[in-house]
């Protein structure tokens, strides 16, 4: 989202009011994917780590509020959008926008990297794999449910068929037939009818499937 966001804002004529929308709304996906992920998947995380290496969290969770103050600075400086009468202001508005932007792209990558490098190798050392998928199904109860469907829908969108039926299949296992009835509503809509159709059998529940043969 990130870097197709980039991309499309270096490509934007902001002169041109439909290219300034489309650029705008793929910025404010990706701040507002960011900002979901601070407020519900790490708060479930770092209270996991904490209790193995408090002082890395206490570091990284600084560094998150410079990260949130930043997405939150785009979104301020979007608002004034409205205010640009000009072709001059226009212009300005897309290289401000642009380079804070990029500050903000560079501070989720790194980001990124300490989930991955630091963040990972703790959870790996003191969980075991069912205890890492216990803490996913919990995100997945924390979060409201519109930017649960929203969220969950993205990551739908980039993962391969062979993906899906795995994370089904860890979601089967653990989590209550509430939350897997959401996640088939929010694939059925997000996917395209194609897909759908060749994975929609391995989502079926254990009743649905009776009355299936039943039928």
């Amino acid at each position: 989202m990130l870097f197709d966001a980039g991309a499309k804002i270096q490509q934007t004529d902001f002169t041109k009011s439909k290219q300034a929308i489309a650029a705008i709304e793929a910025i404010k996906q990706s701040t507002r994917s960011f900002l979901y992920h601070l407020s519900k998947e790490d708060k479930i995380i770092y209270h996991s780590v904490v209790l193995h290496a408090p002082y890395i969290v206490a570091m990284i969770e600084q560094t998150n509020l410079k990260d949130q103050a930043l997405a939150e600075s785009i979104d301020k400086i979007i608002d004034q959008q409205k205010d640009q009468d000009t072709k001059k202001e226009m212009i300005a508005f897309g290289h401000q926008l642009q380079a804070v932007f990029f500050e903000f792209t560079a501070a989720v990558l790194q980001h990124m990297n300490k989930e991955e490098t630091v963040i990972n190798e703790i959870l790996w050392s003191n969980y075991s794999d069912k205890q890492l998928i216990g803490m996913e199904v919990e995100m997945m109860k924390q979060a409201s449910s519109s930017d649960s469907n929203w969220y969950t829908g993205k990551i739908l969108k980039e993962l391969s068929n062979r993906e899906i039926l795995m994370w089904v299949d860890i979601i089967k296992e653990h989590a209550t037939p509430f939350m897997l009835k959401k996640l088939i509503s929010t694939a059925r809509i997000v996917l395209p009818i194609d897909r759908w159709q060749m994975i929609r059998g391995k989502f079926m529940l254990p009743k649905e499937i009776a009355n299936k043969a039943a039928a």
